[in-house]
């Protein structure tokens, strides 16, 4: 009843939140497998996060004067090679401490203009009166794929090789673009 673009925008929404949640349990992971720095493994968390509190608004701000998709496509894009770009440092064994965090803070940037984008669409995909349920299930997906499946899933594929959860990232991000 909410149509094709709500359902595409849902699969994207998941698919790209499967990325971020993966990313929450592996890059830790990595920094911690590149130094014993207790300091250094907790600001790759930090690093991922602190986006939102200085880039928020101004997300907001851009989502509001831009082409939403476009906007989200092209973040998705950059967001897809940049981990593509780090799995391919962890796997040819030239990831430093500094590349770590800096591919960190950059998705985790690209991650915030990406979300907040995603969820102004969502008004111009269903009617008014369906609002609360689209919303529901976007914000079920963002809970149950990025808080419980994602980071535990990341610290498996970490586990079954350093270089796997990024690459999962980079294709969950290229085909939340593509949805």
């Amino acid at each position: 009843r909410m149509g094709g673009g709500f359902r595409l925008l849902m699969a994207s929404s998941w698919v790209s939140n499967l990325a971020d949640g993966i990313s929450l349990a592996a890059g830790p992971l990595l920094v911690a497998s590149l130094t014993r720095d207790p300091l250094l493994v907790a600001l790759a968390p930090l690093l991922q996060q602190l986006p939102w509190l200085l880039f928020g608004l101004y997300a907001g701000a851009l989502a509001d004067r831009l082409d939403r998709r476009v906007l989200i496509v092209t973040v998705d894009l950059l967001r897809a090679v940049l981990i593509a770009g780090l799995a391919i440092f962890v796997a040819t064994d030239q990831a430093t401490i500094v590349i770590v965090l800096v591919a960190v803070f950059c998705f985790g940037l690209a991650e915030v203009f990406a979300d907040t984008t995603s969820s102004t669409l969502l008004p111009m995909l269903v009617k008014k009166e369906d609002l609360g349920i689209g919303n529901a299930r976007i914000l079920a997906g963002h809970i149950t794929v990025n808080q419980l499946i994602g980071p535990p899933l990341g610290a498996v594929l970490f586990a079954a090789g350093m270089a796997f959860p990024f690459f999962t990232q980079a294709a969950c991000v290229a085909l939340a673009a593509l949805l």
